[in-house]
């Protein structure tokens, strides 16, 4: 009885350890994908600035 509880116990818990490591390589590809969509959508916002945005002010009083 004692070892059919032990191996239920030890193949219990290495599920959860494969279970954790899927889960942080899951977490790990997210975030490198957002890191690179987040770095797409700088150089596009930066392409799409006029050249002389901020250069000067237009003031009238």
């Amino acid at each position: 009885m004692t070892m059919e509880i032990n191996s239920a116990l030890s193949a219990a818990s290495s599920g959860d350890a494969l279970q954790q490591a899927v889960g942080i390589t899951l977490l790990n590809k997210v975030q490198d994908t957002q890191a690179a969509q987040a770095a797409v959508m700088l150089q596009d916002f930066a392409a799409a600035q006029h050249p002389f945005l901020g250069k000067s002010l237009d003031i009238k009083i």
